[in-house]
């Protein structure tokens, strides 16, 4: 695929079809978690609140900005350079304090803060929480503000918008690829494929073979979202196209898991990370694993880590003819209550979509853009022009699904990682999907 290859032509298909409609990365940064932590409590915590609407604090002096963000360790820098460049071009904000939070409790603690009136002025979103907190009134609506829906590409707008109405800025899109040892692979006696090539699910059986049999270990994965990316990649989702049915056990989904099962159980050729443990990068970086399930986002560290590595497109099921992987990102959104500063919220989110940010996204931590217009600007295109490890990243953010725009797809995607999670462990494919998707079912 040529460098060139967003043009306005393409714009709308970039970041994916709507697909279905998802680390949730990304909908998880630094974790491959997801766990709805303080959900149980959160439903009515987001939907109330006795503080009501806080707007500016009126004052006239200079303020510090207060923004929340999920632990990374590849996105925390650049989220504090971010913070500073913009301290010294306001007049409005003389400091920024980030306050970081792991991503599997970082629900919870927004879903605590906001009723009793500690909210962030801005504070990132996964794409799983965007629909919620529209639903339950308490993201700020951007339209209202001067944001445009059409500025951004297709899944990006999907994935920050709820009801047609956009509640978050896109920071970037990402998407999911293989990340690969270029040198343990020769070590194996295999042949390293070129970045773009997308192996059958029999090829890339054959490689973790090979690989484990050398190594130790032939794949790390996420154990919920590894599994999604096969799923995706073979024509299976969550949900079917008008949302209405759940498909996450329908025959190709169940010859996903019964693909992986075996390696994962029996040969531990694949091993399956579950949340808040030793994340699937972590495996590549340390040299334990050959391949691994790594995001756009993660670039900054591969690139920075010695390693001789490449990313790859997901291996494609036999049902369908592309990869597929969630699109997902980083979303910036203002609460609309709980006494966050919303004058300096909107100036940090119009930071964030300024064209210098946008076009340099990619250059600072690997996802791209969400704005259309970044992707025909000079910067963005010298720089991948002259960074080809990120080829691969321009072919398959064409080819992402965003996720579905429900207030409980968090809940779909911790039933569906849980029962992705008893297969590792054993449990019957067949009985773990049909399970996943009556849960999803009730929740329709």
């Amino acid at each position: 695929m040529s460098n060139r290859n967003v043009t306005r032509r393409k714009l709308i298909a970039l970041a994916g079809a709507a697909g279905a409609a998802g680390l949730a990365g990304c909908s998880s940064g630094g974790t491959n978690g997801g766990t709805d932590g303080g959900e149980s409590g959160g439903g009515s915590g987001t939907g109330t609140d006795s503080g009501g609407d806080s707007g500016s604090d009126g004052g006239g002096s200079a303020s510090t900005a207060t923004l929340w963000a999920w632990n990374d360790p590849g996105l925390s820098p650049i989220r504090d350079e971010q913070a500073s460049e913009l301290a010294q071009q306001s007049d409005a904000i003389s400091d920024v304090s980030w306050e970081y939070y792991p991503f599997e409790n970082y629900l919870a603690k927004a879903t605590t803060a906001i009723p009793a009136g500690n909210a962030p002025d801005s504070l990132a979103l996964s794409v799983l929480w965007v629909p919620r907190f529209a639903d339950k009134g308490v993201a700020l609506n951007l339209e209202e503000h001067g944001f445009d829906p059409d500025d951004y590409v297709s899944a990006a707008r999907s994935n920050a918008s709820y009801d047609d109405t956009l509640w978050a800025v896109p920071w970037y899109a990402d998407c999911r690829l293989v990340a690969i040892n270029t040198k343990m692979f020769e070590e194996a006696g295999l042949e390293v494929p070129d970045p773009t090539y997308r192996p059958s699910w029999e090829e890339f059986g054959s490689w973790v073979d090979t690989l484990a049999k050398e190594h130790g270990t032939g794949y790390s994965m996420s154990a919920g979202e590894g599994f999604d990316c096969f799923a995706l990649s073979n024509g299976s989702g969550y949900l079917n196209e008008d949302g209405t049915e759940a498909i996450i056990n329908n025959d190709a989904a169940l010859e996903a898991a019964n693909f992986l099962q075996p390696k994962v159980v029996e040969e531990e050729s694949i091993i399956a990370r579950n949340p808040g443990g030793t994340a699937a990068i972590e495996d590549l970086l340390a040299g334990e694993s050959a391949m691994c399930f790594a995001g756009s986002w993660h670039y900054p560290r591969l690139r920075d880590s010695g390693l001789d590595w490449q990313y790859m497109p997901y291996p494609g099921g036999p049902q369908i003819e592309k990869s597929h992987t969630w699109s997902a990102g980083v979303f910036y959104s203002i609460p609309k209550r709980g006494g966050a500063n919303q004058d300096i919220g909107l100036e940090w989110l119009n930071y964030i979509n300024s064209m210098e940010v946008q076009k340099n996204v990619t250059k600072s931590m690997g996802g791209f853009p969400g704005r259309k217009d970044a992707y025909e600007t000079d910067a963005f295109q010298s720089f991948i022009e002259n960074n080809p490890k990120l080829k691969p990243v321009a072919q398959e953010m064409e080819n992402t699904i965003s996720f579905p725009s429900h207030p409980e797809v968090t809940k779909m995607w911790n039933t569906v990682h849980t029962q992705a999670q008893s297969m590792w462990q054993g449990e019957e494919p067949e009985k773990a999907l049909d399970k996943a998707a009556k849960e999803i079912n009730a929740l329709l």
